[in-house]
């Protein structure tokens, strides 16, 4: 896969890995603790709802242009992704055949609860929707993919893009596990090394890949086709076929994640599938949404979905180790996109993106009290959390825009220039 010549150039060993704040979501990272078949000879085409069917589409095109601390946790060193400086404000012009773009002044956003946060800055630049987020621990770039087919390559320090990296097809979906980054395109996932810019392609899907999580070695990738692929990673080869293909879901496979021995799968069937590690057979298949599983998410020994049903449902294990629905939390409109954070000595947080609307949801687990929203332009598609002690949350939306948030405790006054100033809850 061609990959800008000056990348590897860019990416340099980082400064030495420090403790990050702790998350937990569909792509966790290997250092963080975790609490603790099925295949059809043909899959008949699915007749997909509206609902459905809208997620599927193009993304729009854009228009034109953590955590609270304990009282013994030392204060966190701020990062002003993209604070401008006076000789940022006017910008050259930018010469013919280059790919960067300087970062847009932070803009003020309107005062609403953010459960925490304070808005830092929109980085501008992708024309469509925005499907993976992606900073390294140790590395002072930011990964964005999109829709558009491209990644773009973010300046940790002073917010600007230096790179734009064509990946020839639509991005998925993007993760990134130690120090690699991986970026799931049609037929392939592909992944480089942000340390020594070795490059690999996993071949084997035969459509998009729409969801990616890695455990214990082994890389799984959800698919177009309903078929999770599975290899064995680091890989050998430069070009690598699966070792394994688990097979059961009817349509996407649109999300991914794992406990310490099963691995969750979201689809637009309306389904979610447990699968054992061990074996990768099927064990149980959950059924009790009622339309498109948008997001699975595990928290401990209990496992989060949603749907475009208009509820997140919360999930336990009996004695006899299959799950079984032990809440659920409605919503007014769909949800699209689960992610969740712990704040130290609190409880934790669920970050919920609606379908359709331009905000996501902050919700305290595991009462599911709102306590407060993020804004949008349009529904937010992927939201990451900085692996580093940065302390910055990022959401990507439809649109293509790219938002830095972070996090501030209640008592807490923003510093000056960091953008604008939001009402904490």
């Amino acid at each position: 896969m061609p990959i800008s010549s000056s990348l590897s150039a860019r990416l340099g060993p980082g400064p030495a890995p420090t403790a990050a704040p702790a998350r937990w979501g569909p792509y966790a990272r290997p250092s963080e603790p975790r609490r603790s078949g099925c295949a059809k000879a043909s899959r008949p085409s699915l007749r997909l709802e509206p609902e459905t069917a809208r997620l599927l589409g193009p993304g729009r095109r854009a228009e034109s242009g953590g955590l609270s601390r304990g009282a013994a946790a030392p204060a966190p060193t701020r990062r002003r992704l993209g604070d401008p400086k006076k000789s940022d404000q006017k910008t050259d012009p930018k010469p013919a055949g280059t790919n960067p773009e300087p970062i847009q002044e932070p803009r003020v956003e309107e005062g609403r609860g953010c459960g925490g946060f304070n808005f830092l800055c929109a980085l501008a630049g992708h024309k469509e929707a925005i499907t993976g987020i992606s900073m390294p621990m140790g590395s002072d770039k930011l990964y964005s993919g999109s829709a558009d087919g491209s990644v773009r390559v973010w300046d940790g320090k002073s917010g600007k893009c230096v790179d734009v990296i064509k990946m020839g097809g639509k991005i998925g979906c993007m993760i990134t596990h130690d120090k690699w980054v991986f970026v799931g395109i049609p037929k392939s996932v592909e992944a480089w090394n942000i340390n020594t810019g070795m490059k690999l392609s996993l071949q084997g899907p035969s459509g998009l890949v729409c969801s990616m999580t890695i455990k214990d070695g082994m890389l799984f990738a959800g698919t177009a086709d309903g078929r999770i692929m599975a290899w064995k990673f680091p890989a050998k080869d430069i070009n690598s076929e699966p070792v394994a293909i688990l097979a059961g879901h009817d349509h996407h496979v649109i999300s991914l994640a794992v406990s310490a021995t099963r691995l969750y799968s979201g689809s637009l069937d309306k389904t979610i599938r447990v699968w054992d590690l061990k074996n990768l057979q099927c064990v149980q298949t959950l059924s009790e949404h009622k339309a498109a599983v948008t997001s699975v998410l595990c928290w401990g020994q209990k496992l989060l979905s949603c749907s475009l049903d208009k509820t997140v449902k919360a999930w336990a294990a009996s004695e006899s180790g299959d799950l079984q629905l032990m809440h659920t939390h409605s919503e007014e409109h769909g949800v699209r996109t689960l992610f969740g954070m712990h704040r130290p000595g609190k409880t934790p947080v669920l970050l919920c993106s609606l379908h359709k609307r331009s905000c996501v949801r902050l919700l305290d687990l595991p009462s599911f009290e709102e306590m407060g929203t993020l804004s949008s332009k349009t529904e937010v598609k992927t939201i990451e959390l900085a692996q580093g002690p940065s302390w910055l949350l990022f959401t990507g939306d439809g649109a293509g825009e790219l938002k830095v948030w972070t996090w501030a405790s209640q008592d807490e006054e923003l510093a000056p220039n960091t953008g604008a100033a939001i009402n904490v809850c």
